[in-house]
C-alpha cells in the first residue's frame, strides 16, 4: 500500500514538472525575443555609424546589406542621404565604418579594414593612411573612429594599446605627419570628437580599474582630462552639441544627453552612435517597429520630433 501511495505521489509530481516545463517552454520564444536593447541579435540589414554634415543638411553612414548576393539597388557601402531621407546616394561600395566630414563638405574620412581612408563625397579621390601598423589583418594596431576637425587635422585611435604608446592620434588631412594626439601626451581612449567652439575633446575609455567603457573630456593639450559618467554601463560615441555645452553618447543601447561637465544626465531614446548637427538635431540607429532592420532616426535634443529616415 505504501509503494503505491509512493508511485501515485511521484507520478502527480512528474506531472507537475511536465507542465510546468511545457509552460515554461511557451514562453520561453517570447521571454527571449527581440526587445529594444538585444536588438542586434535580431536585425539583418543595418545602417550604423550615422555622421551630420557640417551644415545638418546631410548625413553620411554606412550600410550593411545581409543578402546574398548583394542587391545591385542597395548593396553594403558608404551612403549619404538628406535629413528627410531622400536622395540617397552610394559613395563607395564595401564595408567602410565611422564616416566624418569635413569642413566644407566635400570629402568624408572613415575606417575601412582597420586602415583610415578618404574620399570626395561622390566617391573619387580615395586615399588610404596605412600607418602605425594599421593594414594589419588581425587588427592589432588597426586604426578607427576618425573626426575631421574644423582646422583640418584628423583625429584617431589605434585599437590595441601598446604600453607606452598613445591610443589617441592626430593628423593633417593630407594624411601625414600622425603623432599621439596634440603631442606627446599618452591618451588611452577610443573615439575622440573635437568640439566645433571650445577647443575640448570627447572620448571613451576603458580600464582595468571599471572593466567598461565611460566617457571622458580634455582639453586640446592632454590636460584636465575629466572622466564624464561612472554607471556600470558601456557609454560610447559622444558627440557634441554645437554650442559645446552639452554631450550625447550611448548607453548599453540608450542615447543619453549631459552637460559638459557630466551633469543632468538624460535618457534621450534606445538606439547607439548619435550624431549631433549644427542644428540642433540628433541622428542614431536602432530598430525598425518590426525589429527586422536597424534603421536611422532623428530627433530633437529634448526627445520630441523623432522620426525614421531609413527603411
Amino acid at each position: 500500500m505504501r509503494k503505491t501511495q509512493y508511485h501515485t505521489i511521484n507520478c502527480i509530481l512528474s506531472f507537475i514538472l511536465l507542465v510546468a516545463t511545457l509552460s515554461f517552454s511557451s514562453c520561453a520564444p517570447e521571454y527571449g525575443g527581440p526587445n529594444p536593447v538585444n536588438y542586434e541579435d535580431f536585425v539583418e540589414e543595418q545602417d550604423k555609424y550615422p555622421a551630420f554634415s557640417p551644415d545638418g543638411n546631410y548625413i553620411a553612414y554606412y550600410h550593411y546589406s545581409s543578402q546574398l548576393p548583394e542587391p545591385a539597388d542597395y548593396p553594403s557601402g558608404l551612403y549619404i542621404i538628406d535629413k528627410e531621407g531622400n536622395n540617397r546616394t552610394l559613395v563607395l561600395e564595401g564595408h567602410h565604418y565611422n564616416p566624418a566630414w569635413s569642413p566644407d563638405g566635400e570629402w568624408l574620412v572613415f575606417s575601412s579594414g582597420g586602415v583610415i581612408q578618404k574620399c570626395k563625397t561622390n566617391g573619387d579621390s580615395l586615399t588610404t593612411f596605412e600607418g602605425l601598423g594599421g593594414q594589419n589583418s588581425s587588427f592589432e594596431h588597426a586604426l578607427f573612429f576618425p573626426d575631421w576637425t574644423i582646422d583640418n587635422y584628423i583625429l584617431f585611435d589605434r585599437a590595441a594599446n601598446v604600453e607606452g604608446e598613445s591610443n589617441l592620434y592626430s593628423m593633417k588631412s593630407d594624411f601625414v605627419i600622425p603623432q599621439p594626439i596634440y603631442g606627446n601626451i599618452v591618451i588611452a581612449g577610443r573615439d575622440p570628437e573635437l568640439s566645433l567652439i571650445n577647443s575640448r575633446i570627447t572620448y571613451m575609455k576603458a580600464s582595468s580599474e571599471w572593466n567598461h567603457w565611460e566617457i571622458f573630456v580634455m582639453d586640446t593639450t592632454g590636460s584636465f582630462d575629466q572622466r564624464l559618467t561612472s554607471n556600470n554601463k558601456d557609454d560610447r560615441a559622444p558627440t557634441w552639441s554645437p554650442d559645446g555645452s552639452k554631450i550625447a553618447w550611448s548607453s548599453d543601447v540608450r542615447v543619453h544627453t549631459m552637460n559638459a561637465d557630466g551633469s543632468s544626465q538624460k535618457f534621450l531614446a534606445y538606439g547607439q552612435y548619435p550624431s549631433w548637427s549644427v542644428n540642433n538635431e540628433i541622428v542614431f540607429s536602432h530598430a525598425n517597429a518590426d525589429y527586422s532592420k536597424e534603421v536611422l532616426y532623428i530627433i530633437k535634443p529634448n526627445g520630441s520630433e523623432k522620426k525614421q529616415i531609413t527603411y
